[in-house]
């Protein structure tokens, strides 16, 4: 009997002591794939709301009040501001791979992001008796996966906690957003908006932002032989891809290989801002896009404020 009782006493210690362990694994790989900064995500959603407003007036599609802007840019900031344990169990990364599925990681983590948004998707236009509040909060969270997939290096993607590494975090999250730009390129994308098909879903706009970013990638940096693949290097479907010869530079003066030659950019380069406003303008568009698929659901099925 004392032997069974140390045996259990063993087993007891021995199990407290492994998730303990997997938890201080999990604090520390807590990557939660890079996000934009708080103030980034304001300015994305605003800015989509204010456009979207002005892009289907006149028309049925009903526009946003003051009250679902609120709730959309809270659900969209609260969805960035995950706490520690949240993000330690959803790594949240795109995955390009044919046959996507939640994949984990010592059964706990949800490494890709596919799961959540599809579950939020559903509520925004599914869910029976939901809150119009609700309703808009979780459209904001939908937004924020769909901004998320403008970031190269969620799309590629790259792992990224690397403590013992500086910096550790992606440089092209933390580029500033061109707000004059941004809303100048906001008027010019009510065509675009209008053009939306009335079948695209939440799961194909997903799809559509974060492939139109792997192409962006594809183009070649201003009239340099060498693509963006310089900075964020494609790994095969399903797997994570690394940071290119570039490195992790972005803004930042940077050298590389250039077909035979050796490229240079400068800090701060122009060129950083052009590919940077090209991928805001993306996240503002596929915001945009977004809230419309709400507001004609909500159209069509009589469903106002």
């Amino acid at each position: 009997m004392a032997q069974q009782a140390r045996q259990r006493l063993v087993r007891r210690t021995l199990g407290r002591a492994w998730g303990r362990c997997v938890g201080v694994v999990l604090v520390l790989l807590a990557p939660g794939a890079w996000a934009y900064p708080e103030e980034a995500l304001q300015t994305l959603t605003f800015t989509a709301a204010k456009t979207f407003n002005r892009c289907v007036e006149g028309s049925a599609v009903p526009r946003l009040s003051a009250l679902q802007v609120r709730n959309l840019v809270l659900g969209n900031v609260a969805e960035g501001e995950a706490g520690v344990l949240r993000r330690a169990t959803r790594w949240g990364y795109y995955d390009r791979a044919e046959e996507e599925d939640d994949r984990r990681w010592l059964w706990l983590v949800s490494t890709r992001l596919h799961e959540r948004f599809e579950d939020r998707a559903d509520k925004v236009l599914l869910a029976a008796g939901l809150r119009a509040t609700l309703r808009y909060e979780d459209l904001g969270s939908v937004l924020y996966y769909l901004q998320r997939v403008t970031i190269p290096a969620n799309v590629v993607p790259i792992f990224h906690p690397r403590p013992w590494r500086w910096p550790s975090a992606d440089r092209f999250t933390h580029y500033p957003i061109d707000e004059a730009r941004l809303s100048a390129a906001g008027e010019a994308l009510c065509d675009a908006l209008q053009e939306t098909p009335a079948t695209l879903t939440f799961d194909a706009l997903l799809e559509q932002t974060a492939e139109g970013t792997l192409a962006a990638l594809r183009e070649p940096i201003a009239d340099m032989q060498s693509p963006w693949y310089a900075f964020w290097e494609l790994g095969e479907p399903g797997r994570f891809g690394r940071y290119g010869e570039a490195g992790n530079r972005f803004g930042r003066a940077a050298s590389f290989p250039c077909g035979t030659d050796e490229c240079q950019l400068l800090d701060d380069d122009p060129i950083y801002a052009a590919f940077a406003a090209t991928q805001h303008r993306r996240a503002l568009l596929a915001t945009m896009q977004g809230i419309l698929l709400l507001q004609r659901y909500r159209h069509e099925h009589g469903r106002g404020e």
